[in-house]
């Protein structure tokens, strides 16, 4: 297939692409006009461009399918919402206006209301719908497949919606669901508390396989590549392959938890729910990154067969081998 990808410069994007040409499809690859140390500059199409404000119509030429990866991680939420979701309205505005009907788009584990989730957060746990109370990622992210699902249900495309846990690899090893860290010090909440963890390669791999199965079309994957790996083991890892003399300081995740609502109450109480808190003291925000439940990948599994190519400790030579370098 020719196909079209969306955020190609960014972390995700460019594993994405070179999963692609592994599987020997063509690829059209939108990156930012200021995008640079692209590799594969001779292997793919690069069409560039800001989704927010260029003409778009051109980039879904002869294009089969599509793999919408495009999204701000980083920024103001006014940044972030105008990135992620006015870019995605544009970007489908385009696509309507082509031939092409077969769409993977990227959301998030973080559009899931994991107050909600009892034991196992999987593809049937509730979404968030009080989302103003959460950080402006998890605002833009809930909108963006709110549009898109809307819009593709109103074309009739082909669509498949992928959910990926916390996305790690090479220089992004530091993930929100490690705690936080204080100079050598990393605070973990629920030291054993496992992680949805889906390595670049691996999620890329699977946006593939989703995009080249005629299953998926229609259907929701959460993408993690397992959830045996528990918070105490990842940092301790973290720390010994970046050669830190680091301090690990377990906090059990209940007491965080309590701080977290006690903060907020007295916040409320003080600011008529006006102050300003970090994320780690507002429960919502608290509780998706650090509730102790399990994290299923099944669906993706049964439905498509597929498994992780890489196991977490080929994660970690690939990540750190590349960071050392």
């Amino acid at each position: 297939m020719r196909v079209l990808v969306s955020g190609a410069g960014g972390f995700l994007g460019r594993s994405v692409v070179d999963q692609l040409l592994k599987h020997g499809h063509e690829v059209r690859a939108i990156v930012r006009q200021t995008s640079t140390d692209i590799a594969w500059t001779e292997k793919v199409e690069l069409f560039r461009a800001d989704l927010r404000t260029h003409q778009l119509i051109a980039a879904f030429a002869n294009i089969d399918a599509v793999i919408h990866v495009a999204a701000a991680t980083s920024g103001s939420e006014d940044v972030q919402f105008s990135s992620s979701v006015v870019g995605t309205e544009r970007f489908l505005d385009a696509m309507a206006q082509s031939t092409v009907k077969r769409l993977v788009h990227v959301s998030s584990f973080v559009v899931y209301d994991w107050s909600r989730a009892v034991s196992v957060l999987d593809e049937e746990t509730p979404l968030l719908t009080d989302i103003y109370n959460m950080g402006g990622y998890t605002i833009a992210k809930v909108w963006q497949e709110r549009i898109v699902r809307e819009v593709a249900a109103a074309h009739g495309w082909d669509l498949t919606i992928m959910r990926p846990g916390f996305i790690w690899g090479p220089e992004h090893a530091e993930i929100a669901g490690m705690g936080r860290r204080l100079g050598r010090t990393y605070v973990m909440f629920g030291p054993f508390t496992r992680l949805p963890l889906s390595h670049v390669t691996n999620c890329a791999h699977s946006l593939v396989t989703a995009l080249e199965s005629r299953a998926a079309i229609g259907e929701t994957f959460n993408v993690v590549d397992g959830d045996d790996i528990r918070v105490w083991r990842y940092v301790r890892e973290h720390a010994r392959r970046t050669g830190q003399q680091a301090i690990l300081l377990p906090v059990p995740y209940f007491v965080g938890s309590l701080t977290s609502s006690i903060a907020s109450w007295a916040s409320r109480l003080l600011f008529g729910g006006k102050g300003k808190l970090p994320s780690l003291l507002i429960p919502r925000r608290f509780e998706s990154q650090f509730k102790p439940i399990r994290f299923s990948n099944q669906k993706l599994g049964t439905k498509l067969a597929w498994s992780p190519p890489l196991s977490f400790d080929a994660c970690l030579d690939a990540t750190y081998r590349s960071e050392q370098a």
